[in-house]
């Protein structure tokens, strides 16, 4: 396995102040109404950086939902474990890359895959883990500015995992390629 790049702590920290910046603008809420978020669902926010989206879906989903905040860098994860501490918030799970596994098989009713995708070293391997952890009527929700919409389409559905249920604006929603098999 290819052993991602860790940006430095200084180029997080700059990314992390941009998205503040960018979170005034679009609040993650909004986008999350868009993609489907709501009261009781599991949420998996891959590539969660320092949290804006995992804090805002840990509100929408509630206390009989879950969000697991994901990520490979050290300083995001201290970032949403700061962010959940400072507003007092119960139902979001940190994980770094060594705990990924400990997420069951079919648990979750949506990842989010959000400026994620232009990143990952082996998007393969790491869309066949979403696929293995959403549930049969999950979703997968693909948003990445550094793409244009025929890379995000090729990427995610290259290996065949997923389909693309929906386009809107901001969000590329995709379905389990299962689920056409189960439907028919």
């Amino acid at each position: 396995m290819k052993k991602p790049q860790l940006q430095s702590n200084l180029s997080f920290r700059l990314m992390a102040w941009e998205f503040r910046i960018r979170d005034r603008l679009r609040p993650p809420a909004q986008i999350l109404r868009e993609a489907g978020v709501r009261d009781g669902m599991t949420v998996l926010d891959f590539g969660c950086g320092p949290g804006g989206f995992a804090i805002a879906a840990a509100k929408l989903v509630g206390k009989q939902g879950r969000v697991y905040a994901f990520d490979i860098h050290p300083l995001a994860l201290k970032y949403v474990q700061s962010a959940i501490a400072k507003e007092n918030i119960q139902n979001v799970m940190v994980i770094g890359s060594d705990a990924i596994s400990q997420i069951p098989e079919e648990s979750i009713d949506l990842v989010l895959a959000y400026d994620i995708l232009h990143d990952l070293a082996e998007p393969v391997k790491m869309l066949s883990i979403m696929h293995r952890m959403l549930k049969l009527q999950g979703v997968l929700s693909v948003s990445d500015h550094h793409l244009d919409e025929a890379s995000i389409l090729s990427k995610v559905t290259a290996d065949r995992l997923f389909v693309l249920a929906e386009r809107n604006q901001q969000l590329f929603q995709f379905n389990k390629a299962d689920i056409q098999e189960a439907e028919k």
